[in-house]
């Protein structure tokens, strides 16, 4: 594989992670609001197991999608432009 093809599947790589993340977080988004929705109505005994597995999961997905993923996307934009820089593209 050239370094040319190294650059178009990075590029490719990172816009297949960019939308991914949006879809992520609108995904997110949806389910947080359904999640208050039926909050109130679930008050039996399950409540509190599944209140201790939705905080870590929330805490998780928080987590990347306000620190990871961008802080990932910023290394491959970094990236991309030391290739393209590497490769004369610029």
């Amino acid at each position: 594989m050239s370094m040319n093809d190294t650059f178009r599947e990075m590029q490719n790589f990172h816009r297949e992670l960019v939308r991914f993340n949006e879809n992520l977080r609108s995904s997110m988004n949806d389910l947080q609001k359904n999640h208050d929705q039926v909050s109130p109505l679930w008050q039996d005994d399950m409540r509190q197991e599944y209140d201790a597995q939705w905080r870590e999961f929330d805490e998780i997905m928080k987590n990347y999608l306000k620190r990871e993923a961008p802080a990932y996307s910023q290394f491959l934009n970094k990236k991309l432009q030391d290739l393209s820089r590497y490769l004369g593209r610029r």
